[in-house]
């Protein structure tokens, strides 16, 4: 059986690497989709034979009723990757009305796997361990307690004695700093699995996934053979799975009965420890868990609003807040504890940078980690050692050594592990410090329109895609004065953001900036383009000919993010953060001294103007919730619009100014809506079900006749990187 995840396919010049779902030809990496890249894997897998299209429909479409045009599609888009002449192929030959034959010789590179690391001998995770690896058997139902601990320990030494196919891992380009490493692939889900969490003595993992069609923890023993086993089973959509440090217990995150629970190891009746938070982490001796207060509105995004670090009894009691949202000014989270329990690491994100910060057990002794000169960074977590935080900075994962004593940096970054296109998420050590456990995603990111009619505002037809480029995000879309062009963010990995234009059916795509931009707004004669670039760490509002060229340097203001340029061009509203929370602002265009307009306490911010300029829609937080409300742009009363619990994001209105388009997440599904201005009606314009997708940044045509959006899905799956 020709091994698989754990291998590296080999033929011509071609390596595939189907753990990292990576493709480099000639030594460079070729990007894929991931439809693309598992049609390519299935070949390999069953090279030789002839390959029925029906057999390919059902194993890479997974049911779903698509026609023959898609196989051929996606065929067409290998060929190309790979410079395949269909007339005298060298890899993928078509067998006329019938299907495909992969015939390229195919080499099979393989590294075996260290032996399992012993680690806690908890019996409450033994228990576990046996449990999960019988778990499709069911005889096992009837097992006497005894032949359960039986089981176990068998278990645990076939582990420890048994190899598996483990895959070299080598990057597409050098880099210096990084360590070798290996990796094996762990789940095989084609949805997504997230939050990964190493049991105490590294033989299990605890992790969310949407097997079910809402996201519960599941466990997955590591030894050969082993099995997913769900945990829980509420329908409650549950992520953030952490193992107490004895193996008897999993503290997890409810996001629809919100807060912290806490419940037996195996499974069965969780308790509830907080009624708010998320992002639990226990203290080292298992005394305490560290949260975040506000929980993150979807799987990729950061806690909005006043976020903070809090500590509370793994017994139950009252929390106890750790940081303020002043110091440092922003949102926290993410913790981490550090090995001896006496400090624990968090991002601050303050709407412009995340970092990595730490802070010790009892508050003081606040200590900046990361300069914010480098990127944003995400996910810190402790070395086993104490004496490093990692984190990722981009797609890539770093470190950087910290003192034991204080907790201050003490050397440079270090880069550890770069995955190319595929994103390294929710890094975790096991115990032993050799291992780490995290999630790896490939979302495929684009434009999307929805066709709208311009009389009752009500959608026709589907989404259409209006840009296709795998490893790019496209965000921020503004349509142009006459409704026929696009103005929009470009964000490809390992470069800057700029700004494109497409026409309005996703046609001519051309670059307008090359020293980076975003936020994109056009100025009224629709020859003209202003967005917020950084370069050389000066934040500065620019404009440009929509053409290309002729740049010109507006303004120049530290604290400006995402900012929003006024129909007539003569003013910028933007997220402006004071004492720890956003609240919006504007300037003018010429810049000078920045004008406050809301002062709410929880957040006001992401600011939209009305088409006569006289109002701005606003995205305001109330708890875990957040919703649309309208205040007028010199300032003044605050008019709430929605009242859904979930989250409301607002960017475009209608052109006549009554309805304000908004992506908006219902019990964690996203969609289009709009809101009336005029009565407060609510029309859900897109239907949506997938929990791992996402809309971003509607915009609404002045023609009235479409909604374009960024709109986001990703995939992935658990992954183990051995560090050497």
């Amino acid at each position: 059986m020709t091994p698989k995840n754990s291998s590296a396919f080999l033929f011509d010049d071609v390596r595939v690497e189907p753990a990292t779902f990576r493709a480099f030809k000639a030594g460079n990496a070729i990007q894929l989709e991931p439809k693309a890249f598992r049609l390519l894997l299935f070949l390999i897998e069953n090279r030789g034979r002839l390959i029925e299209k029906e057999e390919i429909l059902d194993n890479i479409w997974n049911g779903t009723h698509v026609t023959e045009n898609a196989l051929v599609r996606e065929i067409t888009k290998l060929r190309k990757s790979f410079s395949d002449d269909p007339k005298t192929p060298r890899y993928i030959e078509t067998v006329h009305t019938r299907g495909y034959r992969f015939i390229a010789e195919v080499q099979v590179e393989t590294v075996a796997e260290p032996a399992a690391v012993n680690g806690s001998k908890s019996v409450l995770t033994g228990r576990a361990e046996a449990a999960l690896r019988i778990a499709d058997d069911r005889k096992a139902r009837r097992l006497t307690l005894g032949k359960l601990f039986a089981i176990a320990g068998i278990v645990i030494v076939l582990a420890v004695g048994l190899t598996l196919g483990w895959r070299s891992y080598r990057s597409s380009r050098p880099t210096a700093s990084a360590l070798p490493l290996t990796i094996r692939q762990i789940t095989t889900w084609p949805g997504l699995d997230c939050n990964p969490a190493f049991s105490p003595n590294g033989q299990l993992i605890a992790y969310s996934s949407d097997h079910t069609g809402s996201f519960e923890i599941f466990a997955k023993s590591l030894a050969p053979g082993g099995r997913d086993v769900q945990l829980t089973n509420d329908g409650q959509q549950n992520f953030d799975p952490a193992w107490s440090p004895d193996g008897g217990y999993i503290a997890y995150y409810s996001m629809k009965r919100h807060g912290i629970f806490v419940m037996p190891a195996l499974g069965g009746v969780p308790r509830q420890l907080t009624e708010f938070g998320s992002h639990p982490v226990w203290s080292p001796d298992g005394q305490w868990l560290v949260l975040q207060s506000v929980s993150s509105p979807d799987l990729g995004a950061v806690p909005m609003g006043s976020s903070t670090i809090w500590i509370v009894s793994s017994q139950g009691g009252t929390p106890r807040q750790l940081t303020r949202t002043d110091a440092p000014p922003g949102s926290h989270h993410a913790p981490s504890w550090s090995p001896d329990g006496k400090r624990i690491a968090f991002l601050n994100w303050d709407t412009v940078s995340p970092q990595v910060w730490s802070v010790a057990f009892d508050g003081t002794e606040l200590q900046a980690i990361t300069d914010g000169k480098s990127g944003d960074k995400s996910w810190p977590i402790y070395a086993p050692d104490g004496k490093s935080i990692y984190y990722n900075r981009g797609e890539a994962l770093w470190k950087t050594p910290v003192r034991v004593d204080n907790g201050a940096p003490a050397g440079e970054p270090v880069k550890v592990a770069d995955l190319g296109s595929t994103v390294i998420r929710n890094a975790t050590f096991s115990a032993s410090g050799t291992r780490i456990a995290y999630s790896a995603s490939s979302p495929a990111d684009n434009l999307v329109a929805v066709a709208v009619s311009p009389n009752t505002r009500e959608p026709p037809g589907p989404l259409s895609f209006l840009t296709n480029e795998p490893g790019t995000r496209h965000t921020g879309p503004v349509f142009s004065p006459d409704g026929r062009k696009i103005a929009f963010a470009a964000v490809r990995r390992g470069s800057s953001s700029n700004v494109w234009l497409i026409d309005a059916d996703g046609g001519n795509p051309t670059q307008v900036t090359v020293g980076g931009g975003r936020s994109p707004g056009w100025y009224p004669d629709g020859r003209q383009i202003a967005f917020l670039s950084v370069r050389q760490n000066h934040r500065k509002f620019w404009s440009i000919d929509a053409a290309g060229g002729n740049e010109k340097s507006l303004f120049e203001l530290e604290d400006i993010e995402n900012p929003s340029l006024s129909p007539d061009a003569k003013q910028v509203a933007f997220n402006f953060t004071k004492g720890g929370v956003i609240n919006v602002a504007t300037v003018s265009v010429m810049g000078g001294e920045p004008k406050q307009v809301t002062y709410d306490k929880e957040l006001a911010g992401w600011p939209s103007w009305s088409p006569d300029g006289r109002f701005l829609a606003v995205e305001i937080k109330r708890g875990d919730d957040t919703h649309i409300a309208i205040i007028p742009s010199t300032g003044g009363e605050t008019i709430q619009l929605t009242f859904e619990p979930g989250q409301s994001w607002p960017n475009g209105w209608s052109p006549d100014g009554d309805k304000i388009v908004f992506a908006g997440a219902r019990e964690g599904i996203w969609n289009l809506w709009w809101v009336s201005r005029s009565d407060k009606t609510e029309k859900q314009l897109t239907h949506n079900t997938k929990l791992n997708a996402f809309f971003r940044y509607p915009a609404w045509s002045p023609l009235g006749n479409r909604i374009v959006s960024e709109y986001s899905e990703s995939r992935g799956n658990i992954y183990v990187m051995e560090l050497r």
